[in-house]
């Protein structure tokens, strides 16, 4: 019981700290760090130029940090 408290207080605290982002950077920290898609997949997914999924990953993984 203990354990499924904590399981279900950190799925909690997650979906607070990726609410807090824009949507477009949502996506990105989704996409790559929860269904561990690559930055390739994230950008033809989004429509976005290469290189640009790095960009808002490393945008959002600051975000969460500085949250």
């Amino acid at each position: 019981e203990d354990a499924m408290m904590r399981h279900s207080d950190a799925r909690r605290r997650v979906a607070q700290a990726l609410d807090a982002l824009a949507p477009p950077l949502r996506r990105a920290v989704e996409r790559v760090c929860l269904h561990e898609d690559g930055l390739e997949a994230l950008e033809r997914a989004e429509g976005w130029p290469a290189r640009s999924g790095k960009v808002a990953l490393k945008l959002g993984l600051a975000q969460l940090a500085a949250g």
